[in-house]
């Protein structure tokens, strides 16, 4: 996509169906600070598939969020995700970057499914295809120019200065692959957002495959309030203290003695109650990982392939107590939380160091967005 030089203490925002979420961090020789932080959930319709769905809508919006934080500057960085933007990866001869430039170019035109006078492309080299090689690996990206039209016009609305557009699966492997990663397998990145999931696979720290999977957190809510019984909105607050409703409910019976009398205290603890929200986690996450496993089989395909050694999982899913040690189970690959936190060296930010612990896998693609531009 079109990039600019950024100025320091750009804020990274991440804005998807369920909330805006951003972040803005200072730099002082190789070590990043958190300033500030901010989260605000979205009025329904301003979002609806990755895409602005109501402009005026996000702007307002946008404006509120804006208003309530104290970020420095006005100027933004953007992620987005969405089935308006396509991700190649393209092998090129190695050559000078005005020969390469003019490569893409030409060979984009195959590759890309949209008319490129509709599109808004960039591209970053990743170095040689393998060891030796005469070929660069190149990641192309292009993005419908309407489409992120609308993001750009709506936070220019709100008053600010959006600075620069990321696809939100290259923010995530800033953010969330471990620098001292072991080189034993390629690693799965996967942020459950509140609506759409970005599935990224790294190999060597560099992007090697990624897709956008229909369905996040809001899919999770909507399974439970069916098989239990409930609202959505409830449903999503039973999600957080899920780790219970995931275990087997006769097993903690057991671990606690009877519990016969809470049962009758606090509804979450009745057994029935339990099982109907495991169902529906689970029915969720076997849907989750039907569509991982897939995206796992094509990477197998591709040349170059090695195992996917771990599964890091972030986003508003990462919040469902014990989802990731489930989607481990089903994956059969060792899977835990990503870890963006460790990115940073001191928090000055307006979080508390509990609180930015609760929040640090909603935070993955914002914090990515404000490392590549502090």
């Amino acid at each position: 996509m079109d990039r600019f030089r950024f100025r320091a203490q750009v804020v990274g925002m991440d804005i998807d169906r369920g909330a805006i979420k951003a972040v803005q961090l200072s730099k002082v020789g190789g070590s990043y600070t958190l300033q500030h932080v901010g989260y605000h959930r979205l009025a329904p319709g301003a979002i609806e598939d990755g895409e602005v769905a109501d402009h005026d809508l996000l702007t307002s919006e946008i404006q509120e969020f804006w208003s309530t934080h104290s970020f420095k500057g006005r100027s933004v960085s953007l992620g987005l995700a969405n089935q308006g933007i396509v991700v190649r990866l393209l092998d090129f001869p190695r050559m000078s970057p005005e020969d390469l430039k003019s490569a893409i170019g030409y060979e984009a035109q195959d590759h890309i499914p949209m008319p490129l006078e509709e599109a808004v492309m960039d591209y970053v080299s990743l170095g040689p295809k393998e060891e030796d090689s005469d070929l660069d690996r190149i990641l192309i990206v292009a993005a419908q120019r309407e489409m992120v039209g609308r993001y750009t016009s709506a936070i220019r609305a709100a008053g600010l200065r959006p600075v620069g557009i990321d696809v939100k699966a290259l923010s995530l492997v800033r953010a969330t692959l471990p620098e001292d990663f072991f080189d034993e397998g390629d690693i799965l990145l996967l942020d459950i957002g509140s609506e759409l999931s970005n599935l990224v696979v790294c190999q060597h720290g560099n992007l090697m495959f990624t897709r956008f999977i229909p369905g996040g957190s809001t899919y999770f809510a909507r399974m439970v309030a069916g098989a239990a019984g409930l609202p959505e909105e409830d449903a999503e607050d039973v999600l957080t203290r899920s780790k219970v409703m995931l275990e087997n409910p006769e097993d903690l019976e057991s671990s606690q003695g009877g519990g016969g009398e809470d049962d009758e205290t606090d509804p979450s603890l009745d057994r029935t109650f339990r099982r109907n929200v495991r169902r529906g986690i689970e029915d969720a996450a076997q849907t989750l990982v039907e569509d991982v496993q897939r995206c796992i089989e094509y990477h197998y395909s591709q040349p170059g392939a090695r195992e996917v050694s771990q599964v890091l999982v972030s986003g508003e899913g990462a919040l469902v107590a014990g989802l990731e040690s489930y989607l481990g189970e089903l994956l059969q690959l060792p899977t835990s939380r990503g870890n963006p936190l460790q990115k940073l060296a001191a928090n000055k930010s307006n979080v508390s160091e509990e609180q930015l612990e609760v929040m640090e896998p909603v935070l993955a693609v914002a914090l990515g967005l404000a490392l590549e531009d502090s």
